[in-house]
């Protein structure tokens, strides 16, 4: 999860039992990642997904059938979880000072050099600001964005195309590019990409990058849609967003 915010994504699917308890120990300590930028957020995020694998693991040696490996006794740190910029970590991979937070970036270089297959999360969304006294500046990815603006804007028939920089329009090119020719890919997102003029280019892009793809158009645009968006049932998380949400499931099969 590049973008794990508090841990949602993983501490559910470790709760899903979609993974068997004698793979549990496995999955946490080597083959889930998660990143966050944002440092609260971080140290939640890590301590809920200690303590949901720490409940699994007491709730199975209750069952008798926890891994041999397991201590349900033990609490046992996430080190999946690295302190970053995901974007900035393909840029650059000296993600933080490497001296003062060593640990952190230890975790990071050995995430970069993972054969990764699935990610799974909620893209962040912003356009950049809408004044200059916003401050709200979207940061500058050269790599990234080189990359968009060689898929995604140069197939776009828009004249404008700055929206294509939107973070979670950058998600998906970093997404697409992390997997390479195999894997899938599931985020929770605006939806502007779905059917925005824009956006053309990206579509015609997926078309030729994944397999595979369902979208799940949610609706919801309450912006500048707000009576169709209440006639197809309102905002898609309650108070939670204003925005139209869309779930994408794109795989690569090699």
């Amino acid at each position: 999860d590049p973008f794990t915010g508090t841990g949602t994504f993983v501490t559910r699917l470790l709760a899903s039992g979609l993974i068997a308890p004698e793979d549990l120990a496995r999955k946490f300590t080597s083959e889930l990642h998660a990143n966050e930028i944002t440092l609260l957020a971080y140290y939640i995020a890590a301590a809920n997904i200690e303590a949901t694998f720490h409940d699994l693991t007491a709730s199975f040696a209750a069952d008798a059938v926890a891994p041999a490996s397991a201590d349900p006794r033990a609490w046992v740190p996430f080190d999946g979880i690295v302190l970053a910029d995901t974007f900035q970590m393909s840029e650059h991979e000296d993600v933080l000072d490497g001296l003062v937070f060593r640990t952190n970036s230890e975790r990071a270089e050995r995430q970069l050099d993972l054969d990764i297959r699935v990610i799974v999360g909620n893209p962040p969304y912003s356009v950049g600001q809408t004044s200059g006294n916003d401050n709200n500046a979207n940061l500058r990815y050269p790599s990234l964005d080189a990359r968009i603006e060689a898929t995604y804007a140069a197939r776009s028939t828009a004249t404008l195309k700055n929206s294509l920089y939107d973070s979670y329009i950058r998600a998906f090119r970093w997404a697409s590019d992390r997997l390479g020719d195999q894997g899938v890919i599931a985020f929770v997102s605006n939806n502007g990409w779905v059917d925005g003029n824009t956006a053309d280019g990206l579509r015609k892009t997926f078309t030729d990058e994944f397999s595979d793809i369902w979208v799940y158009n949610l609706r919801g645009n309450q912006r500048t849609a707000g009576e169709l968006s209440r006639q197809e049932g309102g905002k898609v998380f309650g108070s939670g967003a204003r925005t139209g949400v869309a779930v994408l499931i794109a795989a690569k099969r090699a």
